[in-house]
């Protein structure tokens, strides 16, 4: 069977000292696109922020971002990398950035700028969260683009032959992922809140102000759990990280993480179903 050889040069130009590369426009690509659903609920009165707000959380979570996925891959993924220096932690534009270390300095990050603006923490983990599956969708695609994080070896049609991945076809793992972990949950949480507008737990565009939500930490609980379920299933199919193997015999660091995900969402959901959370916001349009 002819498999398809993954070719795709990372790098798509370089200006003397500057070089562009795919992994990095993916990011901002689905920044934008998260910015833009934010800026589309703030408009229909499921928002608070207004976009110049919006703008200044944003700054806060790309930092809370990139010094979390950094720090959990050297410190969780691969701490040999401080043999080199401590100081290798902040070295971001190497490479190795860990998922669950992003989602713990989102969590950070929007913990400060609720402080900040005095709004509720669980308002913005809602939208942030449907926001950041888009974010996963493109960056499992810079992922794929990269020939990274590729999946175990395996005989079906789709296979692909990774640059670093030897001779034998593998699974398209990172795109996989970008379509469970990303555009599916994304799906499902616009599906969840549009039952919520439904049923009058949710504003809609028509309601005056204030706005009410009547049960907050729904969404952001039903991510965690739901990403946590999608990525421990498809560790199945990706190939584990080679300085860590598996754990127990069978496990992934990933699938580890990703069970404290689980029950931490599952909880959280139930804990706000049984205690509802409403808040209230002007939104001034």
């Amino acid at each position: 069977m002819n498999y398809y050889v993954h070719k795709i040069d990372p790098i798509i130009f370089s200006l003397g000292p500057l070089t562009v590369r795919w992994y990095g426009l993916m990011y901002l690509v689905g920044f934008f696109l998260a910015y833009l659903y934010l800026k589309r609920q703030y408009r229909v009165g499921r928002w608070a922020l207004p976009p110049l707000k919006t703008q200044d959380l944003f700054t806060y979570l790309l930092t809370g971002m990139l010094v979390g996925a950094r720090m959990i891959y050297v410190l969780v993924y691969n701490r040999e990398i401080l043999d080199e220096g401590w100081w290798k932690v902040f070295a971001v534009w190497e490479g190795g950035l860990s998922y669950h270390g992003a989602a713990l300095g989102f969590t950070v990050a929007m913990l400060a700028f609720a402080k900040r603006e005095k709004i509720h923490f669980f308002h913005l983990a809602d939208h942030v969260c449907t926001g950041a599956a888009l974010g996963v969708l493109f960056g499992r695609i810079g992922n794929f683009i990269n020939g990274e994080l590729y999946g175990r070896a395996t005989d079906v049609p789709w296979a692909v032959i990774f640059p670093d991945g030897g001779l034998r076809p593998r699974h398209p793992s990172q795109i996989y992922q970008g379509l469970c972990e990303g555009l599916l949950i994304f799906i499902i949480l616009l599906v969840f809140q549009k039952w919520e507008v439904k049923k009058g737990n949710a504003p809609s565009a028509t309601d005056p102000n204030p706005k009410k939500w009547k049960r907050t930490g729904l969404m952001a609980s039903i991510y965690f759990a739901l990403y946590g379920v999608a990525r421990f299933c498809i560790e199945f199919f990706r190939q584990p990280d080679p300085q860590l193997g598996f754990y127990f015999g069978w496990m992934t660091m990933g699938q580890i993480l990703c069970t404290i995900m689980i029950l931490v969402g599952t909880i959280v959901l139930i804990y706000r179903i049984k205690k509802p959370l409403p808040i209230e916001y002007s939104n001034n349009q």
